[in-house]
């Protein structure tokens, strides 16, 4: 541990504290950044939307130096070494501001032997940090973990104090220069430039979708002809619409895709809230599970969550619910039961054989009209006790934060008749046997 803060104490001696990074990303012109805020820039010829770079490395940087600079000195006069730390809470926890005070910092050699583990793998974070923003290099969360898993025990330990780091320095992950590794895909006809110059393209027709990069490594983005977004719950539904072409076909014009496989990390709904606050212009949707943690899932990404709520630009107050609904499950219940009761009535006509004026017989079955009908596999099942729990925790959090615009309310609704009818459904409840793109052509169309 000593060692440690020896290289440390060597390396501020060689670094002045306020050491630029050696590699500084381009910042926008004032008029392009002016563009951006513009009522009219949709009316603009150029679809080209610039990413304003983070602007808190700096503030972060002389912040960890101060913590060095204080165990430096704590270690010359034999004090006890500290570091400010400080939890980010799951919400407005009444007994926090009554907690003891020594709980804010943690020590080294502490009360026992796990406090001064603790204050190691803290004081690795900080010394791994100010190398990346010394260097203006990225480093992930997960080579973090691997460069020590003996120190670190699990994947979460990380994360847990990286958030927490940065929750106690009053600046987001990425401006530890600290990022997940990349989980989220986009597909589509746009093009994201990257700082060091290159180009992604994100709908290649060789590609079902690319993995979505960190925000602050990318310059700007190409947005060409796109009309619409559309945020996907779940990775089998984006590679299905991604490998049918479905952006480029959408009769509403092209559009883009983008999953976070799930609940949404970070890095995405940062990209997605970077571009939404650019270009307010282009409609956003969101496709999630019709179930409380499908409207868990629309919330994050519409207001945030309360663990990283000193996390900035990563909500989007525009996303449309597009689906599913009660409705839409309760249409696919319906039509399956028309349809077993219409072939139960019928079935002795179609098996049996039609007579002409001649006494012949017609050997084919009797036609059937046809009725709509979708994948009878995927409707309707039952709620868990987890998922009540979770809708009524996700109403309690509506009803905390006093929210009471529309798209609020029937969220708010939605969570009643889930809980009514004791129903939930995937996303798949409203395909035709592995189709969605017919009910998306018409959900988009009314949106």
């Amino acid at each position: 541990m000593y060692s440690i803060t020896t290289r440390s104490r060597n390396r501020l001696a060689a670094v002045p504290p306020s050491a630029p990074s050696s590699s500084p990303s381009p910042v926008p012109s004032s008029s392009s950044l002016s563009s951006l805020s513009s009522p009219d820039f949709n009316l603009q010829p150029s679809s080209l939307v610039l990413v304003p770079p983070s602007g808190r490395h700096g503030g972060a940087l002389s912040q960890i130096e101060e913590m060095f600079e204080t165990i430096v000195d704590s270690l010359a006069i034999g004090e006890e070494l500290t570091i400010p730390y400080r939890a980010a809470r799951s919400g407005g926890d009444p007994s926090s501001q009554s907690q003891d005070r020594r709980s804010e910092y943690v020590r080294f050699p502490g009360r026992n032997i796990h406090e001064a583990q603790r204050f190691e793998a803290i004081f690795r974070i900080l010394e791994l940090s100010h190398e990346a923003l010394l260097s203006g290099n990225l480093i992930t969360k997960r080579n973090i973990y691997y460069q020590n898993i003996d120190l670190y025990k699990s994947q979460g330990m990380v994360d847990e104090l990286v958030d927490n780091i940065a929750y106690t320095l009053g600046v987001g992950r990425e401006d530890l220069n600290i990022v997940a590794a990349a989980r989220g895909l986009i597909f589509g006809p746009i093009s994201l430039i990257m700082r060091g110059g290159d180009a992604l393209q994100c709908g290649l027709p060789t590609d079902n979708g690319i993995l979505l990069p960190s925000i602050y490594s990318v310059e700007s983005v190409e947005l060409n002809e796109v009309k619409w977004l559309l945020v996907i719950e779940k990775e089998a539904t984006f590679r299905t619409l991604a490998a049918s072409q479905y952006p480029r076909r959408c009769p509403i014009g092209p559009g883009v895709l983008v999953t976070a496989k799930g609940f949404p990390d970070l890095a995405t709904r940062r990209f997605l809230s970077i571009l939404h606050n650019a270009r307010p212009q282009l409609t956003m949707f969101a496709l999630v599970d019709y179930d409380p943690h499908g409207i868990a899932i629309l919330r994050t990404y519409k207001t945030g969550s309360k663990r990283l709520e000193h996390e900035e630009n990563v909500t989007v107050p525009g996303l449309r619910w597009l689906g599913i609904r009660s409705s839409d499950v309760l249409a696919v219940t319906d039509g399956e039961r028309l349809q077993s009761s219409y072939s139960s009535q019928n079935i002795s006509g179609q098996e049996s054989t039609g007579s002409f004026q001649d006494g012949s017989h017609d050997r084919r079955p009797n036609k059937r009209p046809r009725l709509q009908r979708r994948n009878p596999g995927n409707s309707a099942t039952l709620l868990t006790q987890g998922d009540r729990k979770k809708a009524v925790e996700v109403m309690k959090d509506i009803y905390a934060n006093g929210e009471a615009d529309d798209s609020t309310r029937e969220q708010f609704g939605e969570l009643q008749r889930m809980l009514m009818l004791n129903i939930k459904a995937e996303i798949q409840a409203v395909d035709d046997f592995g189709d969605i793109t017919n009910w998306l052509d018409e959900a988009l169309c009314r949106n």
